[in-house]
This record gives structure tokens, sequence and C-alpha cells, in this order.
């Protein structure tokens, strides 16, 4: 067993315009912060900067999977709104997508324990 299953550590990207509030649609987002769970802490990673993939409305199916592939040491996306397309493209990939608008800091506790209950059933 690795240090980070030891430690049970994951990867979050949220799509934020500030790093404090996520605050933006997965579709039109530009910027996404990913944070890391290791041990009893969230570390900043990065900032991730990505095309956006909604266009007047319009998606375009393989930007939409081209942006997932940011993500893919990413066991949850975090925006304040995800559509279906962008959700299945996620879940294709192994990644949890969750609609959690409001405070970066609330958000990742909220996935911390999510993440914990569905540990107990693994």
């Amino acid at each position: 067993m690795d240090n980070e299953q030891k430690y049970n550590a994951f990867r979050v990207a949220v799509a934020s315009t500030d790093g404090y509030e996520i605050d933006t649609h997965f579709g039109r987002a530009t910027e996404f912060y990913v944070y890391q769970h290791f041990i009893d802490e969230w570390i900043f990673i990065e900032k991730r900067t990505v095309k956006p993939v909604c266009n007047s409305g319009k998606h375009s199916i393989d930007a939409m999977h081209q942006n997932v592939e940011h993500f893919a040491d990413c066991k949850y996306v975090a925006a304040s709104k995800i559509g279906q397309g962008a959700m299945t493209a996620l879940q294709s990939k192994g990644i949890t997508a969750m609609s959690l608008p409001g405070d970066v800091n609330e958000a990742l506790q909220k996935i911390y324990s999510y993440n914990e209950i569905q540990n107990l059933f693994n």
C-alpha cells in the first residue's frame, strides 16, 4: 500500500475565478484550482487553465473530452453547475462531478465527508 492509499489521499478540481468561491459553470470555466487531501489537510496543488466548452448553449463533445483529460488525476470535479454531458464525460473517466456553488473550503469539506461515506461501502 502506497502513502496515498494509506492516507486516503485524493485530488479535487474546482471551477473558480478566484480560488475562493466555486462560481463557474463547468462548460464555461477557464480555470480550475486543484487541491489534494492528504492525511488531515487540504493542500493547494495548482491552477489549471482550460478552454471553455460551452458556446452559446452548444457543446463540442471532443472539446468536452479534451477538458476532462485535464482532470484525469482527480477523483472529484466541482463547479457551480455541471450539465449531464459533462457529468457523463467525467464519469467515463472515473471522476465524480458535483454541483457545489459557494465557498471552496466548505465544498472541500463536503467532498471529504462524501468520500468518507463512500469508503464505508468499499
